[in-house]
């Protein structure tokens, strides 16, 4: 009985690393580790080490009712955090480092980078379908373990980011704002999409 609970937990990791993928992170940090002294790369790990179990675990325990109370549907989390992205894609392309970041570099980190680009609408549906499977504890117990690799992976990257200079950085940072630039219109297409489908359905 054991033994089956830790399998499914271990799926339920995998899956949801999967759809977290922190390696997706890295194009973002990229530019704002260009102007990053020690005190802010630990705040950074700090920030994803809490914050993206943190979200997964309260969805877990109350998503349904939060997503009820505020009448918000996936889709509509598609669109939001598409245009997110969008907008800071856009912005690092131009300027070469995102301008919310020169602000307040970890209101920028918890906004786009911990959500929704890590946690996002894909990772908030898949704990909310997990949790109406398996119990509670399998859930939680799969979200720390999928956020123990994933901050593993950020801190990682840092470290050979931080390692290319600043101007490397910025170059990386623009090229790879094309990316995420794509992957936040489809994101915004797929919401879209859901909200016509239902709108035919109704």
């Amino acid at each position: 009985m054991l033994e089956k609970a830790l399998m499914n937990t271990l799926f339920m990791a995998i899956q949801l690393l999967a759809i977290i993928d922190p390696t997706g992170a890295i194009p973002l940090l990229a530019p704002v580790l260009a102007q990053a002294d020690e005190r802010t790369l630990r705040k950074i790990d700090k920030l994803v080490g809490l914050g993206v179990p943190s979200i997964l675990i309260l969805f877990a325990v109350a998503g349904q009712f939060l997503l009820q109370v505020f009448s918000i549907r996936t889709p509509d989390l598609e669109i939001a955090g598409g245009i997110i992205l969008l907008i800071v894609s856009i912005d690092i392309l131009r300027e070469g480092y995102p301008k919310t970041a020169s602000i307040n570099v970890e209101e920028f980190v918890f906004v786009p980078i911990i959500t929704p680009m890590l946690v996002g609408p894909g990772a908030i549906t898949a704990v909310l379908v997990m949790r109406s499977t398996y119990p509670l504890w399998q859930v939680v117990l799969s979200i720390l373990i999928a956020s123990g690799v994933t901050f593993i992976v950020i801190k990682f990257s840092q470290k050979i980011l931080r390692r290319l200079g600043e101007d490397m950085l910025k170059f990386i940072g623009r090229f790879m704002s094309l990316i995420v630039a794509g992957w936040s219109v489809s994101l915004i297409i797929q919401g879209i999409r859901e909200v016509v489908r239902t709108f035919h359905m109704c």
